[in-house]
């Protein structure tokens, strides 16, 4: 299955919004998205691990109030877990709250730390895709810059994906939120 059909299916999943997907080695494999292999993620506590995957079901479902609840819980639950402020970031770009969501998404990429680009980048794109959803495509064009300097030895195709949204922000239909 074509990367872009596994995309699609996603995106009216999630309703547009991101949850976790960027096209990094590894992370479409035999129509199934999942995180590469070599990525070296810290275990989370149970609980927190539920919340999370708890509010990334209630993106899904088009509740970002709920979302925002549960991610904060979650992160009270392990301070040091990056998803939750991912969650967290995401739900508050839903909620129109485009600099509480960047703090969110910025501590996020901060907390994943330099063992998981993966993470790292994910953060980066909720970055760039918050900001063109804004319509602060000054910031968004930055942040996508960024994204694909960061990507762009291990995902060329993502990287070149970044630089043409970010060129076209505010040109018409805001960024998809994953690559």
């Amino acid at each position: 299955m074509k990367r872009r059909s596994i995309w699609m299916r996603m995106r009216l999943a999630l309703g547009g919004m991101a949850i976790a997907a960027i096209a990094l080695p590894g992370f479409v494999r035999s129509g199934e998205l999942r995180a590469p292999q070599n990525v070296n993620v810290r275990p989370t506590t149970p609980e927190s691990s539920a919340l999370t995957t708890a509010a990334a079901r209630a993106q899904m479902q088009g509740e970002p109030e709920a979302a925002l609840r549960l991610a904060d819980r979650a992160i009270r639950a392990d301070p040091r877990d990056p998803w939750p402020r991912y969650s967290r970031g995401m739900a508050l770009a839903r909620l129109g709250q485009t600099d509480e969501s960047i703090t969110a998404l910025s501590e996020a990429e901060q907390s994943f730390g330099p063992k998981d680009p993966w993470g790292r980048s994910i953060a980066m794109w909720g970055q760039a895709h918050t900001f063109a959803q804004a319509g602060r495509c000054t910031q968004a064009r930055a942040a996508f810059d960024r994204y694909a300097g960061f990507v762009v030895s291990a995902e060329p195709r993502s990287a070149d994906l970044a630089r043409r949204y970010a060129a076209e922000c505010g040109q018409g239909p805001v960024a998809p939120s994953q690559p």
